[in-house]
C-alpha cells in the first residue's frame, strides 16, 4: 500500500469516527434534555388538598335502589368513611400516575364494640393501604379517593393519620403528604418529598409499624378493606372528576 493511500485510509477514519462521536454526543444530549423536561414536567405534579379527617367524612351511600327492587333490611343507613385527595397536573397528557394511600384508624374511636369475655384483642390502631394507577391524565385538578365500608368503620373505628403519595411508573416520588388528627408519637404532618421521604414514610419506619406494648403484643394490626372510590356505591357521583384506573 503507498504512502498515498495510507494517507487516504487515515483521514477517512478519522472522519468516521469523528461522525460517531458527534452522534452518539447528540443522542447523549437529547436523552439529557428530554430527562431535564420530565424532570420540569414532574415537579408540577403536586397535592392540591388532602383528606378531612373526622365525621366530616362519613357519608351515607346514595340510594341506588331500582323500581321493583328488593327492600332493605337494616332500618339505619349505615355510613361509609369517603377520603378525597385532590392533585394538580401541569403536563398536557400524562401517561399514567400511581398514588399510594396509607390509612390508619384509632381502633378505640369504634362505634360498635364487641365488649364480651369471647371478643377477640383488637389493638390499639389498624393499618391499611391500597394503590391506585390512573392513566391518561390530562392537564388540570383530578381526585383520588378510597372508601372504608361501614363495617370496617363500626368495628375498627375512624382514621387519625392519612398519608398519600403520587409515584411515577418507575417509582419516583413526586409527590406525597401526611394528615393527622390525634395521631400517636413518631408522626409528622406536611408534605414530603424524594430527598426526605425516608423519614416521612411512616409504613416502613418499624419502630412504628413493629411498636409493641407493655405485654409484648402489637400496637398496629394490618388489614384489608380500604378500596377504591370505583369500587363503592359513591362511584357514579362526580365520576368525571376521576381519572382510568388499571
Amino acid at each position: 500500500m503507498s504512502f498515498k493511500t495510507n494517507v487516504c485510509f487515515v483521514c477517512a477514519l478519522t472522519c468516521a469516527l469523528t461522525v460517531v462521536a458527534q452522534s452518539r454526543s447528540r443522542r447523549g444530549s437529547s436523552a439529557s434534555a428530554r430527562e431535564a423536561a420530565q424532570e420540569k414536567m414532574d415537579a408540577k405534579v403536586m397535592i392540591s388538598q388532602m383528606p378531612n379527617i373526622g365525621p366530616q367524612s362519613l357519608l351515607v351511600a346514595p340510594n341506588l335502589q331500582a323500581q321493583g327492587g328488593s327492600q332493605p333490611i337494616t332500618k339505619s343507613r349505615r355510613q361509609w368513611g369517603v377520603y378525597e385527595m385532590t392533585y394538580r397536573t401541569a403536563q398536557k397528557w400524562t401517561e399514567d400516575l400511581t398514588v399510594s394511600w396509607h390509612v390508619l384508624s384509632d381502633t378505640s374511636k369504634a362505634k360498635q364494640k364487641d365488649k364480651s369475655k369471647s371478643a377477640a384483642r383488637l389493638p390499639p390502631y389498624v393499618y391499611y393501604n391500597l394503590v391506585s394507577r390512573y392513566v391518561n391524565i390530562p392537564d388540570g385538578d383530578h381526585r383520588s379517593c378510597v372508601c372504608l365500608p361501614p363495617s370496617f368503620v363500626e368495628r375498627y373505628g375512624e382514621p387519625v393519620v392519612i398519608s398519600c403519595e403520587i409515584v411515577t411508573s418507575e417509582g419516583k416520588l413526586l409527590a406525597g403528604e401526611t394528615a393527622l388528627s390525634s395521631a400517636p408519637k413518631g408522626f409528622v404532618a406536611g408534605k414530603f418529598t424524594e430527598e426526605d421521604k425516608e423519614k416521612a414514610e411512616w409504613w416502613n419506619d418499624d419502630k412504628i409499624i413493629n411498636a409493641k406494648d407493655k405485654k409484648g403484643e402489637a400496637l398496629i394490626e394490618l388489614r384489608q378493606g380500604l378500596v377504591d372510590r370505583s369500587k363503592s356505591p359513591f362511584y357514579l357521583v362526580n365520576n368525571a372528576d376521576y381519572e382510568a384506573i388499571q
